[in-house]
């Protein structure tokens, strides 16, 4: 009996298949890098003068308060990810309103808040001192904002306008963490709703947040008032958890060897 070899056009075609189901998975991948999960403000941990209102997280209404809200379950600090939000921050027009608001990375718990007035809720989160890193939001006399990765307040970049005499100041910001490089960003936009006028604001840092906080962490958000109130709001927050840079190589290296191995089947 005769076996007939296979025809090089067939190994041609799976080869080709193959080929282009790869190139298929890599596309999904590049154009779909993370996939966000909206976080029901209602599910929130809440510590302090924290409340839910209006389906809003409402940190602060008063004088002399500290408050917070954590997703219950921690998330891993050894992978990429991302995180936006928006807030509102409105006062009685009296006077600047104070003092401002933060998101926060700890591991602390998932129930603590910190110290308040223009420490924000943000320093000595769970009294551990220096235990948060995130993005901090001071109004008052301060009017700064940025990334802090030891948990103080101070050595942040000055805003473009005076966040305390607006007194109705709302905006979003996304904060990303790359785990390869360990870079922590930060962009958005600030609105000075009496004016009108957006800013973007912006910045970067680098910090290990699996040296900082091993395997976990929990994430949230803070607020604190002193002297002078102010209604501090949380209005929309999600995650996104985001491919690593090694998923995007494997995927292109295996792209390489199907194409070495139809250049080779083409050669036979």
């Amino acid at each position: 009996m005769q076996f007939k070899p296979f025809k090089s056009n067939y190994l041609k075609d799976m080869s080709m298949r193959h080929l282009f189901a790869l190139s298929a998975v890599v596309a999904a991948a590049i154009a779909a890098p993370a996939s966000a999960a909206v976080i029901d403000l209602s599910s929130l941990n809440l510590a302090g003068s924290a409340a839910l209102v209006g389906g809003q997280l409402q940190l602060t209404n008063a004088t002399s308060q500290s408050g917070a809200g954590w997703v219950q379950n921690a998330i891993s600090t050894t992978q990429s990810f991302s995180t936006s939000f928006s807030f509102s921050l409105l006062g009685n027009d009296s006077g600047k309103m104070a003092d401002g608001i933060a998101l926060a990375f700890q591991n602390a718990g998932n129930n603590v808040t910190g110290n308040g007035g223009g420490d924000v809720g943000y320093w000595n989160i769970g009294g551990k001192g220096s235990a948060a890193v995130g993005s901090v939001i001071r109004s008052w006399d301060n009017n700064d904002y940025g990334l802090s990765t030891n948990g103080v307040v101070q050595g942040l970049k000055q805003a473009d306008f005076s966040l305390g005499a607006a007194n109705n100041v709302s905006g979003s910001e996304t904060v990303s963490y790359n785990a390869v490089t360990h870079e922590l960003t930060m962009s958005g936009t600030f609105v000075d709703n009496k004016t009108g006028l957006s800013y973007a604001v912006s910045d970067s840092k680098i910090v290990d947040l699996s040296a900082k906080f091993g395997s976990t962490m929990y994430v949230g958000f803070t607020g604190g008032t002193g002297g002078t109130d102010a209604i501090q709001k949380i209005t929309a927050f999600s995650v996104s958890a985001v491919p690593e840079p090694a998923t995007y190589a494997m995927l292109l290296a295996g792209l390489g060897i199907m194409g070495g191995l139809t250049r080779r089947r083409k050669a036979a």
